[in-house]
């Protein structure tokens, strides 16, 4: 990631935390790993929700698909699980940030 994209998450993230309050760290690194695992066995797709994938899987696929999108900003004011989530698909290169 390059400084734009790092300082547009680190802005997302903190006013989430402002408000809905912020996560452990185990619960920051479930996150990431149950996405970064999503990808790898490739279950990461723009495809309506699974009762057979995690919350987090589900949450990640409803980003991909509206990605670009109001839907997407809303849904990132929504809780702090989308905005790890976010911040997890960013990270594995799952989707792009523009500066």
């Amino acid at each position: 990631m390059n400084q734009t994209q790092n300082r547009q998450i680190a802005d997302l993230v903190q006013s989430a935390k402002e408000q809905f309050g912020d996560f452990s760290d185990a619960k920051k690194q479930e996150i990431f790993l149950c996405i970064k695992e999503a990808k790898a066995r490739g279950l990461l797709r723009k495809q309506p929700r699974d009762l057979c994938l995690s919350e987090y899987i589900n949450t990640a696929n409803y980003l991909l698909r509206t990605y670009s999108t109001e839907e997407f900003s809303r849904a990132l004011t929504q809780n702090l699980d989308c905005i790890y989530v976010y911040v997890a698909l960013v990270s594995t290169n799952s989707i792009t940030v523009t500066a």
